[in-house]
């Protein structure tokens, strides 16, 4: 059954290629996976109060700036340019970066140049901070998605709080895995996720199922979820990872 959802994906895949314009034409192949991890930072602990997921979506004039003062987070450019001040440290954010924040650091946010900055921006939050407002205007904010961490998987000590992309070649996928902490991902370019039904700590109890998944969609992975991203033949996959794991161990358990 999973074979003949996968021909089905290959030949609509095919019918499209007839009409649009492949933009690997244009941006080249990439054959293989290509994980970039763009931001990390330490969490010393996530068991001290219920966690969250928060991914806002932020917009900053031409030349105007903001503040941030909150949770842990990191930010990801998505277009225009970002000139970022914390305490003694400047830095500026070109499309494709990103950045860690540890909670409580005092973030000066520019937009520099002629046009407005956009930026992606996970928060790792506690559930008394959730409704807590990020950046002050003029930045016009939009909040994209929640999610709460299950408790059941996270342990004492310190996290990795991480944000990674993820760059998939044509028709390449993934062996089934899961989080070994939690995963908040926004699909940056379409790709197919498969998901395993699962029992207790991931084990897979029956046939997968595929669901396309289109630029600008947003997926939780909590730990336990098993699943896998794979890209079309005539297109890559992109994915923009938010993730904690406990320190010193893996980010992802693969499940044979």
């Amino acid at each position: 059954m999973r074979l003949f959802r996968r021909c089905i994906w290959l030949v609509v895949a095919a019918l499209l290629s007839l009409f649009v314009v492949s933009p690997l034409a244009a941006q080249g192949t990439v054959a293989e996976t290509v994980r970039t991890v763009l931001a990390v930072g330490r969490v010393s602990s996530v068991v001290d109060t219920r966690m969250h997921f928060k991914l806002l979506r932020i917009s900053l004039p031409a030349s105007a700036s903001t503040t941030y003062r909150g949770a842990h987070s990191t930010i990801y450019q998505l277009s225009g340019t970002l000139a970022m001040e914390t305490g003694n440290e400047k830095r500026i954010l070109q499309e494709g970066e990103g950045t860690f924040i540890a909670a409580g650091t005092d973030a000066i946010l520019q937009a520099s140049g002629s046009a407005p900055a956009i930026f992606l921006h996970f928060l790792l939050v506690s559930s008394t901070d959730l409704d807590k407002p990020a950046e002050s205007p003029p930045a016009v904010v939009t909040e994209l998605h929640r999610m709460a961490i299950p408790t059941a998987a996270l342990k004492p000590g310190p996290y990795e709080f991480s944000m990674t992309r993820i760059t998939r070649g044509p028709g390449k996928a993934a062996p089934p895995h899961m989080r070994s902490g939690a995963a908040l991902y926004y699909v940056l370019a379409d790709g197919v996720l498969s998901i395993w039904p699962t029992g207790p700590d991931g084990i897979i109890t029956g046939e997968s199922r595929d669901e396309m998944r289109p630029a600008g969609a947003i997926q939780e992975e909590p730990y336990g979820f098993v699943h896998t991203w794979s890209s079309l033949p005539n297109s890559r996959v992109i994915l923009l990872v938010g993730n904690i794991n406990l320190e010193g161990t893996a980010d992802i358990i693969v499940v044979k």
